[in-house]
């Protein structure tokens, strides 16, 4: 469960491209606190800045707490490696790190700036959510409500 969860939501913030235009912008913020397991609980926080119907920037802040450090030492790995074929992407900004019993995991995507193209070269399941270069910020909405985050 929290494998699909946090695939769930690393795939559409790997996903997600910007539109231009002169609409004006706005910001969709998704929430989502969760217990996966005993002793492990999940604290995620999404905000998705748009105009129009397309997305232009998101960021994302997931927290994992934990009372077994070793389980953050693993989950830290996963992560990572989850990351890794988006690290030489440019406008793809991602942080992982351990801080007692937090792991956080941060990520900013400038999508006014970043290259779609690759994007669907590194994984072409992307090229699902991708149209002409750009995500709808209702497919974006949509997904992270079926990953059981609230969204305002």
């Amino acid at each position: 469960m929290k494998k699909k969860i946090l695939f769930g939501v690393l795939f559409v913030a790997a996903l997600i491209a910007t539109g231009c235009g002169k609409e004006e912008t706005k910001v969709l913020t998704c929430t989502r606190t969760a217990n996966v397991t005993t002793g492990v609980k999940m604290d995620l926080k999404y905000k998705a800045t748009y105009a129009g119907k397309y997305v232009k920037v998101i960021e994302t802040e997931e927290k994992v707490i934990a009372e077994n450090k070793n389980y953050l030492s693993t989950y830290k790995t996963t992560v990572e490696k989850l990351y890794s074929p988006y690290k030489n992407v440019k406008h793809y900004n991602y942080d992982v790190s351990i801080s007692g019993d937090t792991l956080t995991s941060k990520t900013k995507i400038d999508y006014e700036k970043i290259d779609t193209d690759e994007m669907i070269k590194i994984d072409s399941a992307n090229a699902s959510l991708i149209k002409d270069g750009k995500v709808k910020i209702d497919d974006v909405k949509t997904l992270y409500e079926s990953l059981g985050a609230t969204c305002k």
